[in-house]
């Protein structure tokens, strides 16, 4: 019965997400914002780990931009196989996420981030 569960969020983005972030998850999502723009990734990036808020009472919205926070962060500190988990995290949730064109030209993210993009792409259509 569990095991089913976990296949079907899986295969059913945002099937049990709340709809809104409850003021928590908010509070959260803006500590994590502070933190990247001040440079604090080892922060951010355990923040999403850790922070129950940033999944348990958070939207679709407020859990992918936490992802990607997260994802720049690991590739800001040259973790690439964690940049990847955390862009893959993003595409499971939402598998038609894509970055900006501005964060798509950064050179140390846009490129992690197209191959993963790429790899999940490949596989969706290979399960079909």
């Amino acid at each position: 019965m569990v095991l089913a569960g976990c296949a079907t969020n899986a295969n059913s983005p945002g099937a049990s997400l709340p709809a809104q972030d409850s003021p928590q998850a908010q509070q959260a999502l803006q500590q994590l914002r502070d933190d990247y723009n001040q440079g604090r990734y080892g922060a951010v990036i355990r923040s999403v780990a850790l922070d129950g808020r940033l999944h348990d009472e958070a939207s679709l919205a407020t859990r992918t931009e936490a992802y990607k926070l997260q994802a720049f962060s690991y590739c800001v500190q040259d973790y690439k196989q964690l940049c990847e988990e955390s862009f893959t995290r993003i595409l499971q949730l939402q598998a038609d996420y894509d970055l900006s064109p501005a964060e798509k030209g950064h050179p140390q993210w846009g490129p992690v981030f197209t191959s993963v993009q790429s790899r999940y792409q490949n596989q969706a259509q290979a399960t079909r």
